[in-house]
């Protein structure tokens, strides 16, 4: 027996190699422990028969059957084909309804040919419901194709044939817009969707008789706002909502141009009643999808408000000036209501919502609130008192530079264009005390850069531009209010001193770096002015403050390039 079983041994040593040579890999076998472990597990109940079950058996019997597999709508092929099919037949509606009658080739009257056109469109529709539990994506094609052809047949019988009237147009667009609504929902396909808000806010320039009367017009398009809106919530897709709110502010003011542009008062209550339906829908779909809305949307929204604000200021501008500026500031309330409204009851922030009220903010402020009602003698003034606004909002703890970059962008516009016109004393009105507002926003700018000095963070590049373009308004100050070309260059050195020894006080490499700017401007202004057009007596004399205060400089730069580490570095 010893013999046998080494001899067995051998044989299974050698059958082992020969697998490894070949490269062989044995079924894999089920083990006695995995089965084990298996059956200890609750709610597991193993069959003996599976030990003895070949693996071949259990191989096949996991492998799907072919036969039943869905076929996958995703590839290229397939939706290039659907797609063609689809636009094919859709050609053909369309020569049917409009490119026969032309040809004269088929000898059939205009309502039956609307007719031949409306039945396809049916059995179009019909066939792509039958089919959906096959291929619900692939099948949706076909009721696509379906809903074109009924929004074809409805503006040719009532365009090319004129036999059916603008009210009977009107009824057969809502209806097939309501059975586009219903297949979005059974095919969970935007495509339908698209039809639906396309179709229906084009009935006007398509239907006659419509345009030519405002009011109702303003009602149909209120309507269908307040319908894609409630639709908007009910699926759960802001897309909706978004694509009926460009089409209703740009569509609508196209046809009121064109056909009662007198009724201003009219296109006023629209606007406003527009982005009453809007805004409101934003802020519950918020609400009820507890969904926040993210910068990538946001951005979707900017434009359609952007266009709401220039028509409707400017046809507030046109007819009503003294109150546009602050109906547009009214504007800004309204959208930041919407804001406040989801973040306090769902108790977190929205960047999205937060970057939408800065932009607008933003415009509104500068456009309404600073272009506006500020008179120019102010704005100088204005402007200066901008940047304690930037430095609290920089202190702040819970500053978002992602949402609020359009806010700090519009106050550093406003303060630097106003800052180029005092430095370089060219106003374009007369300013009340024009002669101290240089050294003012000297003086501010240097508090500035003293607050943000030891921050560690991207606020330091800040102040680093703060100390530099304090230099420019103190030399444009001391240029300003002295009248005497040595008496500046005295200032000027007196600064470039102080600086200096300011920075060796603090420890601040930066700000003795900083002091070479004054040191060269007092340079460039000896050689450039004073040499050119001064007296004599003003040269030596430029030239000796030049010479002393270099000599005075390079004495004291020689302790602050010995300095440690500043602690603002």
């Amino acid at each position: 027996m010893e013999g046998l079983e080494q001899r067995l041994a051998q044989l299974e040593s050698r059958l082992a190699r020969v697998e490894r040579h070949l490269d062989l890999a044995s079924p894999p076998q089920a083990t006695e422990e995995s089965f084990l472990f298996h059956a200890s597990a609750p709610g597991r109940d193993i069959n003996p028969a599976q030990l003895s079950r070949p693996a071949a058996t259990s191989t096949a019997a996991s492998t799907p059957d072919r036969e039943h597999v869905t076929p996958r709508a995703g590839g290229a092929i397939t939706r290039l084909l659907g797609w063609g099919g689809a636009l094919a037949m859709v050609l053909a509606a369309a020569y049917l309804i409009k490119l026969a009658y032309e040809s004269g080739w088929l000898a059939l009257s205009a309502q039956v040919r609307i007719g031949l056109a409306v039945a396809s469109g049916m059995v179009l529709i019909v066939s792509g419901l039958l089919l959906r539990r096959k291929d619900r994506h692939y099948a949706s094609l076909l009721p696509a194709a379906g809903v074109v052809i009924l929004f074809l047949s409805i503006y040719g019988a009532h365009l090319h044939y004129h036999f059916i009237g603008s009210g009977v147009a009107g009824l057969g667009v809502a209806l097939t817009c309501i059975m586009s609504l219903w297949l979005c929902r059974m095919f969970d396909s935007d495509l339908y969707a698209l039809f639906a808000i396309v179709g229906s806010y084009s009935a006007p320039f398509l239907i006659h008789g419509t345009p030519h009367r405002i009011w109702p017009l303003i009602l149909y398009f209120s309507a269908w706002s307040i319908g894609f809106c409630l639709f908007s919530l009910l699926t759960g897709r802001r897309r909706y909502y978004l694509l009926s709110l460009y089409l209703a502010i740009v569509g609508f003011d196209i046809i009121w141009r064109q056909t009662a542009r007198h009724q201003w008062q009219a296109a006023l209550g629209y606007q406003t009643a527009q982005l009453i339906i809007f805004a409101t829908c934003a802020t519950l779909f918020t609400l009820r999808h507890k969904r926040s809305l993210d910068q990538r949307s946001a951005a979707m929204h900017l434009p359609a408000l952007l266009i709401f604000y220039i028509l409707q200021y400017a046809l507030l501008h046109r007819h009503l000036p003294h109150l546009a500026p602050w109906l547009a500031l009214v504007s800004v309330a309204a959208v930041g209501l919407c804001y406040l409204a989801p973040r306090l009851l769902l108790g977190r922030d929205f960047p999205g919502g937060r970057l939408i009220l800065t932009c607008y903010g933003s415009l509104a402020l500068v456009h309404a609130g600073y272009l506006e009602l500020v008179p120019p003698t102010w704005r100088p003034w204005l402007a200066l008192l901008a940047l304690p606004v930037l430095m609290a909002w920089l202190a702040a703890s819970r500053r978002n530079l992602a949402t609020d970059w359009p806010f700090l962008a519009a106050i550093g516009l406003l303060w630097l264009v106003n800052f180029g016109q005092i430095i370089r004393h060219d106003l374009p009105v007369p300013i009340h005390g024009h002669r101290i507002l240089a050294l003012l926003y000297a003086v501010e700018l240097y508090a500035g850069y003293a607050l943000l000095r030891k921050t560690k963070d991207s606020i330091r590049l800040l102040s680093t531009a703060l100390v530099y373009l304090g230099h420019l308004a103190a030399m444009a100050a001391a240029w300003q209010i002295l009248n005497s070309s040595l008496g500046v260059s005295m200032a000027w050195g007196l600064l470039a001193l102080i600086c200096l020894g300011v920075a060796l006080r603090l420890r601040d490499r930066m700000l003795g770096h900083s002091s070479l700017l004054l040191f060269i401007f007092s340079a460039l202004k000896v050689l450039l002015h004073d040499l050119a057009d001064a007296t004599p007596a003003v040269r030596i004399g430029c030239l000796l403050v030049v010479g002393i205060t270099f000599y005075a400089g390079g004495w004291l730069y020689r302790y602050m390039e010995g300095m440690a580490t500043p602690e603002s570095s």
